[in-house]
């Protein structure tokens, strides 16, 4: 179903969440004082709306209230993050999310009632992070402070000591596998019985220490 999506600063990462979203058939406006990053987007996009994302009166004349959510992109510039995320708010956005630069900014903006704040260097320094602790972790979602689910490919290593589901040694009131992906197949709520192979990929959710249990059999 298409959504009306709005993006405010069409920076790298609003330019590319604003072209993502289009891919999608959504319908999606773009706005940003910088002509030329208008002027860059313009054919890609239902709306391109050159104009001062800090500018109340400016904003009003978009109707973000008509808008399923406001994206809030403003280049490293906390006062330009703080002015237009409060004005969206005031103006009757029904869903803001906004980018934060520090844990400052995300404080801020969390205060200010963003619904949605991303933190795209934290995300990605701890996903760094993971990866290089555990170098077949291919990614990872957190549901909690201690719950997530993970993507590992197997390794030659583990393979070796477990060459089926039964032999991981999971216990199941900790973690679950969900899935193992085998090239284009999924293999979904996998037996015990299931061989496990180099290269497969497993979808495993539940608790961190089981999961780090596992990840120390790569």
């Amino acid at each position: 179903m298409s959504r009306q999506l709005a993006i405010l600063g069409l920076g790298y990462f609003g330019s590319t969440v604003a072209r993502e979203l289009k891919r999608h058939d959504n319908q999606v406006l773009g706005v940003d004082r910088d002509e030329s990053r208008v002027d860059a987007l313009a054919e890609h996009l239902d709306h391109a709306v050159i104009a001062d994302i800090t500018d109340e009166k400016s904003l009003a004349e978009l109707s973000l209230e008509n808008y399923d959510a406001v994206l809030i992109d403003v280049d490293g510039n906390l006062e330009a993050s703080v002015i237009c995320t409060v004005h969206a708010k005031e103006l009757g956005a029904r869903e803001i999310w906004a980018k934060a630069h520090s844990d400052a900014h995300y404080k801020l903006l969390d205060r200010l009632g963003a619904d949605h704040i991303v933190y795209p260097e934290y995300d990605s320094g701890i996903r760094v992070a993971e990866s290089l602790n555990y170098h077949a972790m291919v990614d990872f979602i957190r549901l909690g402070e201690h719950e997530f689910i993970v993507e590992i490919e197997t390794t030659e290593r583990l393979t070796e000591q477990c060459d089926s589901v039964a032999t991981l040694g999971i216990d199941e009131r900790e973690l679950q596998l969900v899935a193992i992906k085998r090239g284009e197949e999924v293999i979904r709520a996998p037996g015990h019985d299931t061989t496990l192979t180099r290269g497969d990929h497993l979808v495993l959710m539940g608790d961190l220490a089981a999961l780090r249990e596992l990840g120390n059999k790569l």
